[in-house]
């Protein structure tokens, strides 16, 4: 049997009625199960889900690592591969066929996937964002993630990982708005994950790449440190190649996103 065969996908949910539908479709008729796990949407969501015979499961959220630490370890899982895949995610066209061409995976506990990026209707291809790589794709008992509020990473427990060219399409069609309210989320968020790291009150695995670049990120200045990033993304890794959606990536994911984060630092410091 192919390893498409016998993979149970995980989806975790929250008002995703825009995107659900066409994730579903890009995997349903491929794998075995589809399990969504859902942060209590009041859209759609669920309604469209299940149309599609998907096993749905309901659990208030927390942060990405702790909702899916709970699946892997509620959910039964009757098949020997798990995959996971975001809402606003397709995979790319002939994907489990290139799957199913991988060999000697008795040996392989965890497949990396190459992430490949859209932000308002164009494609990243350059300032330091793609290719994106990640495990996306691994054995039912082989790993779990690591307890970090963002940037969660999963570990597989006998690391031994297949590099491969797959790809998973990240294409969200929400628009500006969203983003904006996004990232005042996901900024205060991440300010209290700089004190967690300033104060050591957290371990970096090391083979979480993201947070280690973060903690050496923050040792330059507030407020500058944005902008050299911004200019390290646009310039030196040539974000300006993708033209204008280039600059609306770098303004708005870089250099908005870094002073929001830094704000937040600021006045929890003054506070203190």
């Amino acid at each position: 049997m192919k390893v498409a065969n016998k993979t149970t996908a995980i989806i975790l949910t929250h008002n995703e009625e825009v995107h659900i539908e066409r994730c579903i479709l890009s995997i349903k008729k491929f794998i075995k199960k589809i399990v969504i796990v859902d942060s209590f949407s009041n859209d759609k969501t669920i309604e469209i889900a299940k149309k599609y015979n998907v096993k749905v499961y309901k659990k208030k959220f927390v942060n990405h690592s702790k909702q899916l630490n709970w699946a892997l370890k509620n959910i039964k899982f009757d098949t020997s591969w798990i995959l996971r895949i975001d809402a606003d995610e397709i995979v790319e066209k002939n994907f489990f066929r290139k799957l199913n061409k991988i060999t000697k995976l008795n040996k392989i506990n965890g497949i990396e996937i190459v992430i490949e990026h859209n932000f308002l209707g164009g494609r990243i291809k350059f300032g330091d964002v793609f290719p994106q790589k990640q495990i996306r794709l691994w054995k039912k008992n082989a790993g779990y993630f690591d307890d970090m509020p963002m940037d969660e990473k999963i570990i597989i427990k006998r690391a031994n990982i297949y590099k491969s060219k797959l790809k998973i399409i990240d294409y969200n069609l929400k628009g500006l708005i969203f983003w904006i309210k996004k990232h005042f989320r996901y900024a205060k968020k991440e300010s209290e994950l700089y004190f967690l790291l300033k104060n050591e009150k957290i371990r970096i695995d090391k083979e979480n790449k993201t947070l280690l670049k973060k903690k050496f990120y923050y040792r330059f200045p507030v407020i500058v440190r944005p902008i050299l990033l911004f200019n390290y993304r646009f310039f030196v890794k040539k974000g300006f190649l993708d033209g204008f959606t280039g600059l609306k990536f770098n303004l708005l994911q870089t250099l908005f996103y870094r002073l929001l984060v830094d704000l937040f630092i600021i006045k929890k410091s003054i506070k203190d």
